[in-house]
Order: C-alpha cells, then sequence, then structure tokens
C-alpha cells in the first residue's frame, strides 16, 4: 500500500502568552529610588541579588482605560488591514469574478463561476464543423480553495480551469502563454490526437517543455470520438497544483447514444487536494527512504470545499470565501452530471443520498443504463451518471465524494471529515429557474447503510453494455506480457518499473523528435529497426526508455501483472483499449477469458465472449492482481503507457508504444515545436522531478 511521506503538517511555534497579572495595570518605577540606562538593565540569568531589593508602587492611572482601549483599536486595524491586503493582492485582482456557491455567493475573485460548469442548454449537435478557440496564460497565483492559501498555478487567474465545449470534427486552438515560474505543457486526456500526436503534450515522449515566459499554440480537430474528458498539465505533479480542467465534446448522436432524456447537463471534477507544493512533496516523495505517496490535506468538487480554520492553526485560512458546491436540480426530471476524476493520487466513493442512478458513459463510451447508487473512481477516470428528482421526502440533499482511505498505509489520515467533500443538491420546483432566497439548511438526508470501501479497484465494468456495437479484433498480433511494480533501488531510491525499465524524460530531445529524425535521414540505427515489431533496444535505451514499436497496423495484447501491493490504474495516450479482464492474484491464462494462447483467436464455445466488452483509456490493475488490455496500433506517433496514480509515474512507472512506424518515416516535427526545444535546458528543467543523481551518495548503492 501507498503510505503517507510528504507534505504533512507540522507543529508551529506558539506566541508568549501576556503575563498573569500585568493585563490591566500599568506600572512605574519610582524614579527618586533608581535611575538606569539601557545597558544597566539585567538580562536573564543575572544575579538580581546583586542590586538589592527593588520598591514597585503599582498604580491606576486615568489614562489606562485609554490606553487599552487605543491597543485594542489599533490591533483591529492592522488586522482588517491585512485583510483588506491579501484579499485586494493576493486573492482578487481587477479581473476576478465571483462564484455563486452554497451560503457564499460572490466572494472569491479566482473561484470559477459554478455555471461555468453547466453545459449550453441551447447546444448545437449537428453545427458545421468550425473552429473554437481559447487563449490561456498560465500563471502563479495565491489561491485557497477550501480556505488555506497557498501557491498555486491557474489559468487566466482563476481555477479550475474554463471548459472546452465541442463537437465531434471541430478543431481546437489552445494558445497556451507560460507566465509561470516553471516549465510546463498541456495533455488533453483521452483525446487520440490521430494525427498530431506532437500536439498530445507529454514531455520527454511527444515534444519539449513550455519554458517560463514562452508560447505555444495546441492545435487539432477531434474526430472518431466524444464524450467526457479533461486536460492537465504534464509536467511533474503540476495539475495539483491547479493545471487542470473539464473538455467536452459532442456527437451528432448523442441524444441517441444517451438512452436516458435528461434536461440538464454538468461537469462535476473531483480532486484530491493538497495544501503544499506538488514540487516539494515530489522531493520528499522520490527521496531516499521513501516508499510511499504523500497523503492529501483534503478533497474538492469543481474546486471548491470549506475546512474549519480553527483544526487547521498552523495553516494561513480564511473560509470566509470558501464554500460548500451546490447543484440546483429542476424536480421530477432527468439529470446528467459527468464526473471526472482530477486528482493525483486518491480514488473517490461517489453516492447521492437515498436515490439511485444510471450509468450511462464509462471514458467516453456509451453505455446502456446500469443502476447502482454507489461508485468507484480512480484518478483520471470519467463516468457520466443520470440522476432523476424524483424524490418527496426532502427538497435538498447530499452528494458525497469520499476518499478511499484504506488504500493508504495510514488510513486514519487525513482525519474525520477532511476525507470527504460534499455537495448540496437542491429541488428546485419546475417552472423555476433557480432556488428561492433566503437562509437555507443543511440537508438532513441519510446516506446509505452500505459501508465504506476498503480496496481500490474498477467496478465490475462487465455488466457495461456498449450502445454502439464494436468488439475487438478477435485475434491479436502480439501478446506482450508487463510486469509492473516500485522497487526499491540503487541509493534507497523507490522507483516505478515496467519490467526492468523506469522512464526518465529528455525533456530536450523527446522520443518523437528522436524517433522521426532518425528515419527521416537514413540513420542506419533506426533503419535497421524500421520494419521491426516489439521491443526496440536498439534505438532506445531500455533501461530509461522502455519502447515497444509496431509498423502498418497492429492488434496488441497488453498482460500487466501487478507485484505491487497498491494498484495503479493504466492510461494509454492516443488509444482506447478493450478491456479483456482483470482480477486479483496471478494472470490466469487466455483461456480463462474464452481466448486461445497470447490471443491469436477465440476458443470454441466461447463464441460471442468479446461482443460486450467495454472500451475505455483508463482500466486498473489491483494490488497483487492482473489487466488484460487489447487495442489495435494503427494511430501513427510515440504513445505514453503509465500508471495515472502522478507520484507513481513521476517515479518511473512510464513506457511508451510507437504505432505505425511506416507512417512516422514520413512526418516531419512542427517548427513550433521545435523552436521549444531551443530553449536552454536549465528554463526546460524548471519543474521538473528531480534527476536521480541528486541523492547519489546517499544510501547503500
Amino acid at each position: 500500500m501507498d503510505s503517507h511521506k510528504g507534505g504533512r503538517d507540522k507543529p508551529s511555534l506558539r506566541h508568549s502568552d501576556s503575563l498573569d497579572g500585568y493585563d490591566d495595570v500599568e506600572m512605574q518605577e519610582r524614579e527618586d529610588d533608581f535611575e538606569w540606562g539601557q545597558e544597566q538593565r539585567l538580562l536573564p540569568g543575572d544575579d538580581m541579588e546583586a542590586i538589592g531589593e527593588l520598591d514597585y508602587k503599582f498604580e491606576w492611572q486615568i489614562r489606562t482605560v485609554w490606553v487599552i482601549a487605543g491597543s485594542f483599536i489599533a490591533t483591529a486595524l492592522v488586522f482588517f488591514s491585512l485583510m483588506l491586503f491579501t484579499r485586494r493582492f493576493i486573492v482578487t485582482d481587477a479581473t476576478g469574478m465571483g462564484i455563486k456557491t452554497y451560503e457564499a455567493p460572490g466572494l472569491g475573485g479566482f473561484r470559477r463561476l459554478a455555471s461555468d460548469y453547466i453545459l449550453d442548454p441551447a447546444w448545437n449537435f449537428n453545427a458545421p464543423p468550425q473552429v473554437r478557440e481559447y487563449k490561456w496564460s498560465i500563471v502563479n497565483r495565491v489561491g485557497n480553495p477550501d480556505g488555506v492559501y497557498r501557491p498555486m498555478l491557474m489559468i487566466n487567474g482563476q481555477f479550475p480551469g474554463p471548459l472546452i465545449e465541442a463537437n465531434e470534427g471541430d478543431t481546437l486552438v489552445i494558445e497556451v502563454d507560460n507566465q509561470s515560474d516553471n516549465a510546463t505543457s498541456i495533455h488533453f486526456h483521452g483525446i487520440y490526437q490521430n494525427g498530431t500526436n506532437f500536439m498530445d503534450g507529454t514531455t520527454g515522449i511527444t515534444q519539449c517543455p513550455i519554458a517560463p515566459n514562452r508560447k505555444f499554440r495546441y492545435e487539432f480537430t477531434v474526430t472518431g470520438q466524444s464524450g467526457t474528458y479533461y486536460y492537465h498539465g504534464h509536467v511533474a505533479v503540476q495539475a495539483s497544483d491547479g493545471l487542470v480542467g473539464p473538455l467536452v465534446i459532442h456527437s451528432k448522436d448523442e441524444k441517441k447514444l444517451q438512452q436516458i432524456p435528461y434536461i440538464t447537463d454538468r461537469v462535476v471534477m473531483l480532486q484530491d487536494w493538497y495544501h503544499d507544493l506538488s514540487s516539494g512533496l515530489l522531493i520528499e516523495t522520490l527521496e531516499p527512504g521513501s516508499e510511499s505517496s504523500p497523503i492529501p490535506h483534503g478533497a474538492l468538487m469543481n474546486g471548491m470545499n470549506t475546512r474549519d480554520c480553527s483544526n487547521i492553526p498552523h495553516r494561513m485560512c480564511d473560509n470566509s470565501t470558501a464554500a460548500l458546491p451546490s447543484l440546483d436540480l429542476i424536480a421530477n426530471a432527468n439529470h446528467r452530471l459527468r464526473f471526472i476524476n482530477t486528482g493525483a493520487f486518491a480514488w473517490f466513493q461517489v453516492e447521492v443520498d437515498e436515490h439511485s442512478w444510471a450509468i450511462t458513459e464509462v471514458d467516453g463510451t456509451d453505455v446502456v443504463p446500469t443502476y447502482d447508487n454507489r461508485m468507484m473512481i480512480s484518478p483520471a477516470q470519467r463516468y457520466s451518471m443520470i440522476l432523476n428528482t424524483n424524490h418527496t421526502t426532502a427538497s435538498s440533499f447530499w452528494l458525497r465524494a469520499r476518499m478511499v482511505a484504506h488504500c493508504w498505509k495510514d488510513p486514519t489520515l487525513p482525519g474525520p471529515g477532511a476525507d470527504e467533500i460534499k455537495a448540496v443538491i437542491n429541488y428546485i420546483p419546475s417552472g423555476k429557474t433557480k432556488k428561492p432566497k433566503g437562509l437555507l439548511s443543511q440537508p438532513s438526508s441519510r446516506s446509505w447503510s452500505k459501508g465504506m470501501e476498503v480496496q481500490c479497484r474498477d467496478m465490475n465494468t462487465t455488466s457495461y453494455v456498449p450502445t454502439t456495437y464494436a468488439p475487438p479484433p478477435p485475434h491479436a498480433d502480439h501478446s506482450y506480457y508487463l510486469r509492473s511494480n516500485l522497487e526499491i533501488g540503487d541509493w534507497r531510491l523507490e522507483r516505478g518499473f515496467f519490467n526492468q525499465s523506469t522512464f526518465r524524460p529528455n525533456l530536450q530531445k523527446p522520443t518523437l523528435h528522436r524517433t522521426i529524425a532518425g528515419l527521416s535521414s537514413n540513420n542506419e540505427t533506426f533503419n535497421s529497426m524500421r520494419n521491426t515489431d516489439g521491443v526496440n533496444e536498439i534505438c532506445y535505451d531500455k533501461k530509461n526508455d522502455f519502447v515497444i514499436q509496431h509498423t502498418g497496423v497492429k492488434v496488441v495484447d497488453i498482460i500487466i501483472q501487478n507485484f505491487d501491493e497498491g494498484n495503479h490504474p493504466m492510461h494509454l495516450h492516443g488509444h482506447k483499449f478493450w478491456v479483456l479482464g482483470q482480477g486479483h492474484g496471478p494472470f490466469p491464462g487466455y483461456d480463462f477469458l474464452g481466448l486461445k494462447a497470447y490471443g491469436q483467436g477465440i476458443l470454441d464455445g466461447h463464441e460471442g465472449v468479446l461482443d460486450n466488452v467495454i472500451r475505455r483509456d483508463v482500466a486498473t490493475a489491483e494490488g497483487f492482481g492482473w489487466l488484460a488490455l487489447r487495442f489495435v496500433a494503427d494511430n501513427p506517433g510515440a504513445w505514453a503507457f503509465h500508471c495515472h496514480m502522478a507520484w507513481h509515474s513521476e517515479a518511473g512507472l512510464v513506457m511508451q508504444f510507437i504505432s505505425r512506424v511506416d507512417e512516422l518515416a514520413t512526418w516531419s516535427i512542427p517548427e513550433a515545436n521545435r523552436q521549444l526545444c531551443e530553449a536552454p535546458l536549465t528554463e526546460l528543467k524548471k519543474g521538473a522531478p528531480p534527476e536521480d543523481s541528486t541523492w547519489f551518495g546517499f544510501g547503500i548503492g
């Protein structure tokens, strides 16, 4: 299990208390008895007997009351001046807008409007393809999403990032101006990037980082997919500093693919939240002797929560602008909630008090409605829920999302109440557009009596039937067995491994750049491997650059055996995969899946075994478990395959698939991508994970 290491709160020093007995009187020494200079005053430890007995006279002075009153007034003025300074220059800027939230409307300049995550009800699904442009400035800013102030990364000074909403076939243009202190990049999670692999945003694999004070233009067309996705920073663990936002792609057939009609559609982002910068936490996580990932201090929903500042006295905290989120839903109607786990580490268990609901989408795949009252969602996974507001017992209910702390070494952290984020679901009478004015009491609804999950593993998705019949090919061209693990090696450093490889990105020469340069220049080493399928350890250093390549279109199976007690939600860039199976213990073999050896066909008597297999882009190898995946390697490019627990991937639990080598040989790297790599290496490394050599000499190699 992963345990907590970095980023925990430490006890703070306390200011000295006032001297007992001297708070309300003024002491005056009798000047006729003594007169002494500053240089004659005793220091602690001096011998008082050397001076003799001191004679004091205690007198009440008429001006004492005014002095005390003046002191209180001065203290209050200083306090309010500091608050105004904080709100004006730290929390709010001239362009900041308030967020309309439960019990705290219109406060908090960096907070994004809750309505920004409600999808346009008049959206035209049949609009002709168009270009949708966004201009983003990545900036450093101090914010307090849950009340606790901390440095953050924000897009245009707001958190979380803006919603991108588009139709399948649209072209997205995102101009990124990096005004932050560190290098960055943006990955559009789950987007195929077919033909635009260099826009995938994976530093060290498809692009160099965007150095501070530099710009980059992401431009790509979304084809062959629709559903719920998101974007996030892809340098180190920047998403945990605030660089994250939702992305929704509509299909022309969306109303048909979603088999339950709904009247509203909105995004609900869940995120574990740290009160410390990810860069410091990452150093503590990777340092010698550390065998754990940092445990979050709390959780957010759409960037919102509120903490009791009195319980966090060692932090700068002001929860007057923080609030619990609320969802105002018309009564007696269906509503779509698109859940996205944008966090770095925690799984969430989600439920709505006294309500069942239907799952209708899994990672961009529309499914036949499956009813339940609880959902487990790992980092980077997405589920759409259809909620019917037909209860008559109350007009408000709790939506609860609780981090599954049982998966951590110390399940008592982050503490009672801090492991859960709640939102208020308000029933709005039909015909109304918003909840009635006035003070609202908190819901009195009761959660489901079912106990808390104690394991972090995917829900049983074998019951999920895609609404569009698209089974995987029955015959795999290649099957690869991969061992995943977190291991302790030289210098007592714990690193993530696929087989014997732990990834280290080349920030100035990404894999895609090196590959295209080698193929297009008739490099003897690269061209000798041009028609080879499988592990390429001739062109790439297998120790830190584990690459499996294919030429032409191939069907590929991945069998992952997890030798670690912790779970690993695996994500493949540029593709969706079919989940052939997953479970606990050693991989039981292809016959257990109804398939022939190495996946090369279907066993007799098992016809139809692949008909309803779910297709998604994140699936989990549970602790000491296995995961079997199949995908079609038809998308040209270099694609990361990694654990989406950010601390694990930054420890090296990453490998790469290079698809369509024959196609890549005809490519050239766009000039804008090459220019990113011209920045000094010192600039490109800003914000990157520390190198292992930082600790060479520590421990026993």
